[in-house]
Formats: C-alpha cells, structure tokens, sequence
C-alpha cells in the first residue's frame, strides 16, 4: 500500500507541474494577444533581431497586429499574384510589395494607413490584398507546401530589396493586366509620378483576363447610369445621341466621355457599370449596348500578367521591375536598423 501511495503521489506532483507550465503558456499567449499578437494566425513566426517589424490593422476582426516586414510581404504577395506564376515575376511582386509597405513605415519615415493606428491594412481597396497561412492553405490544398516553398524562395531572394526614387521609396502600384500598355498615373490619380509612366506591356493576350464583353439591353445600361452618375438623364430611346467618346489617353483609356448632360471621366463609367477597365470601346445597336474592354485593374504600374509574360520570356525580376516603374533604382535596406 506503502508503494501504491507514493506512485500516486508522484503522479499528482507531475500533473500539478504540467498544470502549472500549461497555465504559464496560457499566460504569455495571453500576454502577447494583449500586446497584439498574431490574432487569427497561430501560426505566425516572431520576428527576431534582425527583422523589422509592420504593424497591420485587420479589417475583418477589428484587431491591431504585429508581422516581421517580411512574413507580411510573402503574404501581400501571395495574395496578390497566382502562386503559379514564374519564379522571376513572384521576386517582382514581393519587391513591390516590399516597397509600397516601406513607403507606409513609420519606423522608416513613411506615412501611415492610420486604421487602427497600424502601418498598413487588409483591406485591398485601402492598401494591399492579405491572406493568412491559415487561409492560404485552404486556398491552395494539397499543393500548400510546394506554394510556400515557392513564395518563401522568391521573397527570400529579394530580401529588403525596394524601389526607389530620389532615396525614397516609391508608391509601387500594380494591377493585374494593363491590355497592353500600362497608364500614366496623372491620367487615373491626377498626380504626376516621374517612375508611373505608361509603357508597353506585351505578351498579355494569351491570359484570360486581357478583354471581356459585357453586353446589356439598352434599358439596363440606361438604368445603371442614371443610378450611379446624377443628372445624366440618358433615355434608352436616345443613346446614340446621349453616349459619345469624348477622349482618350495615350493607352487608349477613355479619359472623358458625355452621358447625357453630363460629362464624366472613364473611371466613373467603369464604377458604374463594373467594367474591368476604363481601356473600353461602347457599341450601340437597335436592341443592345455592348462594353468590351482591355485590361484589368487602373493600368497604373506593374501589369502583373506583363511580369509574367516578361518572366516566361527569360527577363529577371529586375529588368521587369525596371521596365515598369521608368527611373526607379534598385535599392536593398538594411531591416535590422528599422527600429
């Protein structure tokens, strides 16, 4: 019985310790929430000492959390261009990444996102498309350990490399296809950026988002207008006289064009009916209105299809980035002086 009784004993020490190292790591989990942690990501790495840090507010919990600069990068990029892409245009979209997340720094003088008080936020139409790795592995199934090989290779490779202009880091926009040429950020932004010019981007027209055709009933597009554009007043019995082209950018967007009463830019049109570009071209006949368009996104920047047409032609990420952001240089910052 003697025996019986000391082996319970024991036994009762050894949970009690378990208990207690179990209640400790509850604790510090608990601590590092608090401090806002790695909230919805269990997985996340801590930065070390040679990491710089970005402060992310997640527009889905309402949560302010910290990253290593270039955990969130791999992320944004993952998020942001198939993960079937080539190499060379995977090290490109990190680098601009890398680059439009330094520019929002404060550790490195950038201006802020300010939600939350955080560097950058998750909300795309703000800055940058996120995903989790919990989410990106949903995403990507069983092909999840080859694609975060693959991601983690490419930003790895271009480690703290950015683009900049005049010492600065530059606002390194991007979109998905330009249709074959990018536009003039003065065209879409208003504001002239010597690195945002329009270039040729070639090689697109095999990918399937190079054009679409999106066709309503005069009554439709009628409709859609006068909800989304006040005071255009278009009737579906007088289109051909109430819808002209007024003008057109060097890519060929429609900078301006008349509805109605109205004068609007392309960019209004396109909010308004969903297009997937303002490079678009309307044809009205008796019955119908057809909208076919080129390109998908603003055009301003990098065409991420251009970066993998330009990949799959032998050009590195450099050259690509180069091409697209016209007088940008090539520049690597030292993340463990980021404070």
């Amino acid at each position: 019985m003697g025996r019986i009784r000391l082996n319970t004993e024991k036994i009762t020490k050894l949970g009690l310790i378990a208990l207690a190292i179990s209640l400790f790591v509850l604790m510090l989990r608990g601590c590092a929430i608090a401090r806002g942690g790695y909230e919805g990501d269990s997985d996340a790495p801590t930065a070390d000492g040679d990491d710089a840090t970005v402060s992310i507010y997640n527009a889905d919990t309402d949560k302010v959390y910290s990253l290593p600069l270039e955990e969130y990068v791999l992320r944004v990029t993952a998020a942001e261009m198939p993960a079937s892409f080539a190499e060379e245009a995977l090290k490109a979209q990190s680098v601009a990444a890398r680059t439009y997340t330094a520019r929002k720094m404060a550790s490195l003088g950038g201006k802020p996102c300010g939600r939350g008080g955080a560097d950058v936020c998750t909300d795309s139409t703000c800055c940058q498309a996120y995903r989790t790795r919990e989410e990106l592995s949903e995403k990507w199934g069983s092909s999840a350990d080859m694609y975060f090989d693959k991601l983690s290779g490419a930003v790895s490779a271009t480690r703290g490399v950015i683009l900049t202009y005049n010492g600065k880091p530059i606002e390194a926009l991007f979109h998905s296809s330009s249709g074959g040429m990018t536009e003039d950020a003065a065209n879409v932004f208003g504001g002239d950026a010597p690195y945002l010019k329009s270039v040729s981007s070639p090689g697109e027209e095999g990918f399937s988002r190079y054009s679409a055709t999106v066709s309503f009933t005069r009554k439709q597009f009628a409709n859609a207008v006068n909800a989304a554009i006040k005071g255009a007043d278009i009737s579906k019995n007088k289109l051909e006289e109430q819808v002209k082209i007024l003008s057109k950018s060097e890519s060929g967007r429609v900078t301006r064009l008349q509805l109605g009463s109205k004068t609007v830019t392309g960019r209004e049109l396109r909010r308004a009916l969903g297009l997937n570009s303002t490079a678009f071209t309307i044809e009205i006949s008796p019955e119908r209105v057809v909208v076919s368009t080129r390109g998908y996104g603003h055009g301003v920047g990098m065409s991420q299809y251009g970066a993998e047409a330009m990949a799959q032609h032998g050009a590195d990420y450099k050259e690509i980035l180069l091409h697209y952001y016209t007088g940008a240089e090539i520049e690597t910052i030292d993340l463990g002086e980021i404070k």
